[in-house]
């Protein structure tokens, strides 16, 4: 796929300026803070040292407080709680921090994850009905449940209290329940950008405030919050910066036995970052969900036992190496479909009934990487066409989706991803109007593949006025903005009249360098992962841009700076 690089637009110079003199740091280095919205010492404080202390207040939802003392009342009462989450990290995550904390204050509460392919996403038939059949009190929804309204209408009239915590996108109406998501229509909560499982914790802070206890315990679970926050690709500003922060610091001083079991499995080494849940842990639990059941994920990350620790992570394991080859296949039938599709069209609209249900989301994020346009990938199951949404650009997918609900049975989701569900004579009707609907968007805000470049960055100014020349200050610096996400994302620099010192190829798709520049001292450690169809622009003497981040590699508890290249251009 080719780029276009697209320069940022140049941060406030009085801001900056202000920033330099009030913080003591180089005018990149405030230009990269002032993107960021941190434009004074204070913000640049809390930014830098992220504190528990400034997350916001669980009571500013709307409804926190009549939850909270519902809660409370079960609690009290001794009344049977259930658990009801998604079969996703999000929501098992939920479940298993909701879970680890009340069973410290009760032990009449119990869990329910639904099966992927018999029950689908969200609160289903048999789930409310084994919910009426245990005699279930309190149903607490985790990372669903804002879209199940005749199912929770049903069972509060049947008697049963509900709490929906969830984060997705509503429908017209609400179920008949109390109901914490930042995203309903005239909720007063400031920041929409919580996962699931942010959600719930956010309940789990109200009760804790609520009732004067002592919050080591909630504290203890922000490791799998940071997880949920990684895995369900939610913003990583404001509180969930913060979480993250926390949670990070967490795996890396008390790792759980399960996740130091995982990252053996994945040969990670070395201080563990957000990016190390994202491609480490995530899709690791996300296969026990896929290709087996929720309730595995749930439970790996409730055990203490290593013995069985052992035993729940190598069953992870093979159902991780079942899900790669899975998306292998799957993923290859997908491209070569595509391959027959009209060339005009503005979208990917694929179905295969032999599909496996618990890779189509993984599928359509693959094939917009070289046919960039929202992609939906659907199989058969039980006589329905379902599967999953992905967007491209700004395009509303959940919007689309939403204009186009009487062709779908069930569909839920947000911008960027969603779930849909249709019958099978639909599905010809429906690929057409989702087209058209692209068409009309793209054609009004024109969107090709871009790389933002935050600045210009020479290999010698990087180490200008180092005595360390290991790893210069600017990149011990840019480690102090982690964890980095959505809408904190890593800096990416440009450098021009870059030279090939070294070039080979690994496993024939990425691409290892050693570069430098003309009359400069320096000779950079360089990797550009999938980037084999570059090599061809780094022939010796040949002179190329590159668009990089900084990396900090540490192996064997040696660290060395590394360029990430994300693309490389001839220059001309």
């Amino acid at each position: 796929m080719e780029y276009k690089w697209v320069k940022r637009d140049s941060a406030s110079l009085q801001k900056v300026e202000k920033l330099v003199k009030e913080v003591k740091i180089t005018p990149l280095i405030a230009n990269l803070l002032v993107h960021r919205g941190i434009d004074t010492f204070e913000k640049a404080e809390h930014f830098f040292r992220p504190k528990l202390a400034n997350v916001n207040s669980p009571f500013l939802f709307k409804q926190m407080e009549e939850a909270v003392q519902t809660l409370a009342k079960a609690i009290e009462k001794n009344q049977k709680i259930r658990l009801f989450g998604d079969y996703d990290v999000d929501g098992t995550t939920a479940v298993a921090i909701m879970y680890n904390v009340l069973l410290n204050h009760t032990d009449n509460v119990d869990f329910y994850i639904p099966d992927r392919y018999a029950e689908g996403y969200g609160l289903s038939r048999t789930g409310a009905q084994s919910a009426m059949d245990h005699n279930v009190d309190l149903l607490i929804t985790l990372d669903c449940g804002i879209r199940s309204v005749e199912l929770l209408n049903e069972l509060n009239e049947f008697g049963m209290k509900i709490i929906v915590c969830d984060h997705h996108e509503p429908g017209e109406t609400l179920p008949n329940a109390i109901v914490l998501d930042p995203k309903t229509p005239n909720e007063t909560y400031p920041f929409d950008g919580l996962s699931g499982a942010g959600v719930g914790f956010k309940l789990l802070e109200g009760l804790y405030q609520n009732m004067g206890w002592e919050q080591t315990i909630l504290h203890q679970q922000l490791d799998l919050l940071a997880l949920s926050i990684a895995a369900d690709i939610v913003p990583v500003t404001n509180e969930n910066r913060i979480y993250a922060f926390h949670g990070l610091e967490l795996m890396n001083t008390q790792l759980r036995p399960v996740f130091k079991k995982m990252f053996e499995s994945a040969k990670r080494q070395g201080a563990i970052k957000l990016s190390d849940l994202v491609f480490g842990l995530a899709p690791r639990i996300n296969a026990a969900g896929r290709i087996r059941s929720g309730n595995t994920a749930v439970q790996c990350m409730l055990e203490s036992s290593q013995a069985d620790i052992n035993e729940l992570v190598n069953e992870i394991e093979r159902s991780n190496n079942d899900r790669k080859q899975l998306d292998e296949n799957i993923t290859a039938e997908a491209l070569k479909m595509v391959s027959f599709e009209p060339k005009d069209r503005n979208s990917n609209v694929l179905f295969a009934p032999h599909w496996h249900k618990g890779v189509v989301g993984i599928v359509a994020s693959r094939i917009i990487e070289s046919h960039p346009w929202p992609t939906i990938v659907l199989t058969e199951s039980h006589g329905v066409y379902s599967g999953s949404a992905r967007s491209y650009g700004n395009f509303d997918i959940h919007q689309a989706l939403e204009q186009l609900a009487p062709l779908l049975t069930q569909f839920g989701g947000h911008q960027h991803a969603a779930g849909l569900a249709m019958l099978p004579e639909n599905f010809e009707t429906f690929k057409i109007a989702f087209d058209e609907r692209a068409k009309a968007y793209f054609e009004k805000y024109p969107t090709e593949p871009t790389i933002e470049i935050d600045s210009h960055l020479d290999f010698d100014n990087l180490f200008e006025n180092e005595s360390n020349q290991s790893i210069p200050k600017m990149a011990r610096i840019l480690e102090g903005f982690e964890p980095y996400g959505p809408g904190n994302l890593k800096p990416v620099f440009v450098a021009k009249n870059v030279y090939s010192l070294e070039s080979r190829l690994l496993k024939e798709a990425h691409l290892k360098l050693k570069v430098t520049q003309p009359n400069s001292s320096q000779q950079m450690d360089a990797i550009g992962f999938n980037l084999a169809p570059k090599e061809v622009y780094t022939v010796p003497g040949m002179a190329f841009s590159i668009a990089f981040t900084l990396d900090i590699n540490e192996f064997r508890n040696v660290k060395k700076l590394q360029l990430m290249i994300k693309d490389l251009k001839e220059d001309f």
